[in-house]
């Protein structure tokens, strides 16, 4: 018993270092696609980036059995994996997108694509009634870019002028989670760590000579670092319908989570006659931000080793997000809600034909966003963003192993042309390798 739990602790230590050292890769920063709509706050919040998930259609919540834990409710953990097996979770993906304005009657239009490291997960068992989990994923992820050009009518002599908008960073999740239950009943918990850094750069470029004797361009750079501990809960309920068919219900909340801030600022000035260049930096300026909470409920039904079929709402109190103790004054911040549905025909590692040894998944979804525009009065307020998109999936059975590589796509649109936003469409393309092993088991010799 001595000998596995410290077999147990060293595991669990290792892979916390390595999820450690991986975050200095800014998962966060790789992740996500350029979009305009990642101003907002934090920047845009990232849906679960595990593949099987993903290609599930964001569904997770009222999973239970094996194969289905995931951190959106860390009480999936308890029957996600037996006793005598740890299951291990790395993914990688690639994202494209093309955004789409109407202006003065012209469309405009652009192409962008990004990736990287998705996720990194580990699961292992204690004993029967609890599992633990450690894991690394992208929370909100922001990566734009906006220009401005003006001819400046009402002022000639300024000339022609581009203002140009950059932002890029994120908050990163790292978490370790507990189950622990009897018979149907499941609860879980996930201490987590949040951290990661925002960057945000506007720059005035004078294009005309009639100022090249004074000014060539000014730039104002800020940069906020961030970090501070969440908390979730989780509670599943598994209802028997008949012989080897399931009905499982799931709840997960995520508490408010307060941030620890530390923002600095710098001005830059870069003379173009004199190619001499200005820095006014400012003390570095501490406060707090206030990650708001959400609520989570899905079902599924299960019939074992064959297939699930489930659906998951997701509702977020963004009225309660702020920055340095102050709501946003700019951009009209709702409360979000989301729909999720998806369906998955499970592999068959014992069946005679080839085709039956693969998982198929299909999903989708439906969500708002918690901020669309700027807000001009109470009588007009800014209009409703929605997201929605659908998704689709495999996973491939590694031979003499039960292992899968798990490969899904995800199409989407955000905006709408007819609403007056930007229209941003987006496919994302996952790979993940899910590797099943068996430890702590003594072999016999005869």
């Amino acid at each position: 018993m001595f000998f596995r739990i410290g077999r147990i602790f060293l595991v669990t230590l290792g892979i916390g270092v390595c999820l450690c050292a991986s975050s200095l890769c800014r998962v966060h920063a790789q992740t996500g696609m350029m979009s305009p709509y990642s101003v907002f706050g934090p920047g845009i919040v990232q849906p679960y980036l595990n593949v099987r998930n993903m290609a599930l259609g964001g569904i997770g919540i009222g999973l239970s059995g094996p194969g289905n834990m995931n951190p959106l409710n860390p009480a999936t953990y308890r029957t996600g994996v037996d006793t005598l097996s740890v299951r291990f979770d790395i993914g990688f993906n690639v994202s494209f997108n093309g955004l789409t304005q109407e202006m003065d009657g012209t469309r405009a239009k652009n192409n962008s694509t990004s990736g990287g490291l998705s996720n990194i997960e580990f699961y292992f068992p204690v004993c029967k009634w609890y599992k633990m989990a450690i894991y690394l994923l992208p929370l909100t992820d922001m990566f734009y870019k906006t220009s401005y050009f003006s001819d400046n009518e009402e002022y000639p002599k300024v000339g022609r002028t581009q203002l140009i908008h950059e932002g890029d960073g994120g908050i990163s999740k790292l978490g370790w989670g507990h189950a622990l239950g009897w018979g149907p009943v499941t609860a879980g918990v996930n201490l987590s760590y949040l951290f990661g850094r925002l960057m945000q750069t506007s720059t005035l470029t004078f294009l005309d000579d009639t100022l090249a004797k004074y000014a060539g361009s000014a730039e104002y750079y800020t940069e906020t670092r961030l970090n501070g501990f969440g908390l979730d809960v989780g509670l599943t309920a598994v209802i028997p319908i008949k012989e080897y068919q399931n009905f499982t219900i799931g709840t997960s909340y995520s508490l408010k989570s307060t941030l620890h801030a530390k923002r600095t600022t710098l001005a830059q000035g870069v003379f173009g006659s004199y190619t001499d260049t200005a820095y006014m930096p400012e003390a570095a300026v501490r406060g707090r931000y206030t990650f708001p909470s959400s609520l989570r409920v899905g079902v599924s039904y299960e019939y074992e080793h064959q297939c699930v079929i489930g659906a998951d709402f997701t509702y977020a109190w963004w009225k309660e997000y702020s920055e340095y103790g102050k709501s946003n004054d700019v951009f009209h911040f709702r409360n979000t809600y989301g729909v999720n549905v998806g369906a998955e025909l499970k592999n068959n590692p014992q069946a005679t034909t080839v085709a039956r040894r693969f998982a198929y998944r299909i999903g989708g979804f439906f969500q708002n966003n918690y901020a669309a525009g700027m807000k001009k009065d109470e009588a007009s307020p800014a209009k409703e963003l929605y997201s929605y998109g659908f998704s689709v999936g495999l996973g491939i059975p590694v031979r003499k192993s039960r292992s899968l590589i798990n490969v899904g796509l995800q199409f989407g649109q955000t905006g709408s042309l007819k609403r007056g936003q930007i229209r941003e469409n987006f496919m994302r393309v996952g790979v993940s390798f899910s590797s099943l092993e068996t430890w702590f088991v003594k072999p016999k010799y005869d």
